[in-house]
């Protein structure tokens, strides 16, 4: 039978062992190339009717990247850079209810806004990422406001941006 001191020196082996065995893997999330450091986000054009749209998704995503501390935000030309383009906006309904064939009525309207994005490693000349991508967010016609979806969409429209470009899932 092994004596006490036996398994206190086991015990604490084992313990500095999983403490920086734990020490020495992280993750971060990120599959971005090694040679990215600083990324810039210019403002994204609107071609849809909708004003400040472009802009808040900008400053959104900028607040993003920003947040996740993965690459420096630089006002000029990074590392990489990260455009987009809103290219419609739309505010329909959703959800209804019929009551009669005579009475329909709205219960929720969507919003829906779709960005074609580009993030480009500026040093090798060539996309990281590239596609359209369509934000959808709903609010209670009633209760709510059209604000309120647009938000939801933005936001939506931000959290595809950054999966398909910077982080891995």
């Amino acid at each position: 039978m092994p004596n006490k001191q036996s398994v206190s020196v086991v015990l604490i082996i084992f313990a500095l062992f999983y403490l920086f065995s734990c020490g020495i893997y992280t993750f971060n999330g990120s599959t971005l190339p090694a040679h990215l450091k600083t990324v810039d986000v210019p403002l994204f054009t609107n071609e849809c009717l909708q004003p400040g749209v472009a802009e808040e998704i900008t400053a959104s995503l900028t607040e993003r990247v920003r947040s996740m501390n993965l690459l420096r935000l630089v006002t000029n030309t990074g590392d990489a850079t990260i455009t987009g383009r809103v290219m419609s906006y739309s505010n329909y309904p959703h959800t209804f209810s019929r009551e009669s064939i005579e009475k329909v009525d709205i219960t929720e309207y969507g919003v829906r806004i779709t960005v074609e994005v580009i993030f480009m490693d500026n040093r090798k000349n060539e996309p990281i990422y590239k596609g359209t991508i369509v934000g959808e967010g709903y609010y209670d016609f009633k209760a709510g406001r059209e604000e309120q979806g647009r938000q939801k969409a933005e936001t939506n429209i931000v959290d595809q941006i950054m999966q398909n470009s910077v982080q891995s899932w």
